[in-house]
């Protein structure tokens, strides 16, 4: 009775048998999509607020058989009212046209005649209060993650901005002992730590200007047909920024207020995706793949962070004496590390390990004249607001399957194996063979000061 129950349910939920035919069975047909809906949130590169990635579905905790003994973490700042530039650009001159034009507004669009920006001009790049909240959670989360690590947290980095300065300041206070870590501010370099914190700071080759024209390109292939589309319910004629301001408003109104915005409404999933795109195209340019400068500007961290991993977990009681109790190094004893900073830093990690590698290696894999919706690089999985990237030390037995010590590299929340190594428990790397590979890093993008055009830290 109780198969032919499920079917004769299927049958009527699908309407017929060519259909049921045809679709997909799992155990539960009516939860074959997870109760899937399209959520804007999740697209939006750069300005959304902080949300867990999924990535390849490997679990979250450590492998069974393994424990977490060491992680580092550089953590991009919490929700600001918006970021400068892009405020300039495509917000601003919506919200001067939106003063002078607030009646003529219907449909979709009604709301706009009541409407009120909730970006804070003079504040533009302070942290909202929702991101001192949202800043919380996300140490709570960590506290939750590495429960044995987090007491030994003596203390945490950020550069000199307040926006990572108080966005740290907040994340720590999930943590119970809190008010026994020192929260060091970056404001020079010493033995690099800006190198590893703020790369392309402290790199006079960087700029921001590469994938600009691209993206523009690539915004007045799809722009025109939205401005079109809701022509009938605008009091002007959105131009192509307009739209792309429009949708940014989407992402900052809802993290500043913590609730979500009802622009966020007024585009289709496609549309978004197309925004989606058109900033994965600006960060693959600017900070990630296409940019020759990225994987040099993400070694200094790995670097970093693998000589350590290889102090703290070394019986070599010399090598633990080396931690610096003093200044911008890690206090002995300490195992979980946390360093505060920008949107640009966690992409360079990225390109430099190769984790969000695109599927093509064509030339055009990132073309400005449609989507490639088969990319790899996502951006919206990596640089929320507080987004994050990590590396876990694992310590495994022989019940794991393979004993010894191993790497996982976590990006919010969400375990990405390394490409060609992944040999360890749920797809981690093992340690020695990820010393191997910082070491052909270091060989192939080591002289980072040289490619800067600084002064080399040889």
């Amino acid at each position: 009775m109780f198969l032919p129950s499920l079917i004769l349910l299927a049958v009527a939920h699908l309407g017929s048998s060519q259909q049921l035919y045809n679709a997909q069975q799992p155990l539960n047909p009516y939860d074959h999509s997870q109760g899937y809906q399209f959520d804007p949130l999740l697209h939006l590169p750069g300005i959304s607020p902080y949300f867990d990635a999924v990535a390849f579905g490997l679990g979250h905790n450590a492998p069974s058989g393994c424990n977490v003994t060491a992680a580092s973490y550089i953590i991009r700042h919490s929700a600001i009212y918006a970021n400068d530039e892009e405020y300039e650009t495509y917000i601003k001159p919506f919200l001067k046209k939106l003063e002078k034009n607030k009646d003529d507004w219907s449909g979709p669009l009604e709301f706009m005649k009541h409407w009120q920006s909730p970006i804070l001009e003079d504040h533009l790049e302070d942290i909202t209060p929702s991101g001192a909240e949202d800043a919380v959670r996300v140490g709570l989360h960590l506290l939750e993650r590495y429960r044995d690590l987090v007491p030994t947290t003596k203390r945490i980095l950020a550069d000199k901005k307040a926006r990572t300065y108080d966005t740290a300041k907040n994340f720590i206070k999930a943590f119970p002992n809190a008010s026994e870590i020192e929260l060091v501010r970056i404001t020079k370099d010493k033995d690099g730590a800006m190198d590893a914190l703020i790369p392309h700071k402290s790199c006079a080759a960087f700029n921001k200007e590469p994938g600009k024209n691209e993206t523009a390109e690539f915004i007045s292939n799809y722009a025109p047909f939205v401005s079109n589309r809701l022509r009938p319910y605008t009091a002007f004629n959105l131009t192509d920024n307009d739209v792309v301001g429009l949708q940014q408003l989407c992402g900052y109104e809802s993290a500043i207020k913590g609730t979500r915005s009802p622009i966020c409404a007024v585009f289709n999933d496609a549309e978004w995706m197309a925004y989606e795109y058109a900033w994965d195209l600006k960060y693959a340019h600017m900070v990630g793949p296409l940019n020759p400068l990225s994987p040099y500007l993400g070694f200094p961290w790995l670097q970093a962070q693998t000589k350590l991993f290889s102090a703290i977990d070394s019986h070599d009681k010399a090598k633990e004496e080396d931690h610096d109790n003093k200044g911008p190094g890690w206090p002995k004893g300490q195992r979980l590390f946390l360093s505060f900073t920008h949107r640009e830093v966690p992409p360079f990690v990225a390109t430099a390990l190769g984790i969000f590698n695109s599927s093509s290696t064509a030339k055009e894999e990132f073309p400005t004249d449609r989507i490639n919706w088969t990319r790899a690089w996502k951006m919206s999985d990596l640089i929320p607001f507080l987004g994050h990237v990590g590396l876990e030390k694992l310590t495994c037995d022989a019940s794991s399957g393979r004993e010894g010590e191993f790497i996982r590299v976590i990006a919010n929340s969400a375990p990405r194996p390394i490409p060609n190594c992944q040999k360890g428990p749920s797809a981690s790397c093992p340690f020695e063979d990820f010393k191997e590979i910082m070491r052909a890093g270091d060989d192939k993008y080591g002289d980072f000061h040289a490619v800067c055009g600084t002064k080399s830290r040889h």
